[in-house]
């Protein structure tokens, strides 16, 4: 079939070996490789470097990343119609059962500060760091998507700083000390 076709001759021989044990193996290898491919269930209909906007079953949804110290977070927005409320969920949870009051508050400011918190359903998958970096990857997230919605909100958000990724890390340990800079007391005599 093509798909044996396109293998490397190293490949080739490796799949000769183990089909020589397997003969079903080789049968079910043959028959995937002579199945369709299936379309994505999505389409990309624009892509910048922060912003992706996807259409999903006639939904269009707004998908951008944000990060904060060693969180990362993914988010999705889909603008509400009707007399919907915007819903937020992180990690499949609602946003005030995942990060405390403070951080929640911090979290959904761009929202706020647009004026925009129930007119979009959003959606974060957040991994990494603590509950403090997560819920600034998250503002980070939604300033950039918002950004992506309407460009007007654009100055708002750059003017707050939230459009800029917060590049502050922890510092490495050096070798002979007990954190990055502490050192061990130091005695004249």
């Amino acid at each position: 079939s093509r798909w044996l076709a396109s293998l490397r001759p190293a490949d080739e021989e490796m799949f000769e070996r183990a089909a020589a044990h397997s003969p079903k193996w080789r049968e079910a290898l043959e028959k995937a490789a002579a199945a369709p491919v299936p379309e994505p269930a999505y389409k990309v209909v624009s892509k910048d470097s922060r912003c992706a906007t996807i259409e999903l079953d006639g939904r269009t949804m707004v998908r951008t990343v944000g990060k904060r110290k060693e969180a990362v977070a993914v988010a999705s927005l889909e603008r509400t119609y009707g007399d919907a409320m915007g819903t937020i969920t992180v990690n499949r949870k609602p946003i005030a059962d995942y990060f405390p009051w403070p951080l929640n508050g911090v979290a959904v400011s761009p929202f706020l500060l647009t004026r925009t918190s129930s007119k979009f359903n959003a959606n974060v998958v957040v991994k990494g760091g603590g509950l403090s970096g997560q819920a600034q990857a998250v503002r980070h997230a939604f300033a950039t998507a918002l950004q992506g919605v309407d460009s007007s909100f654009r100055p708002v958000l750059k003017q707050a700083d939230m459009l800029t990724r917060d590049a502050r890390i922890v510092e490495r340990k050096k070798p002979g000390k007990p954190k990055a800079r502490k050192s061990e007391q130091w005695v004249k005599r």
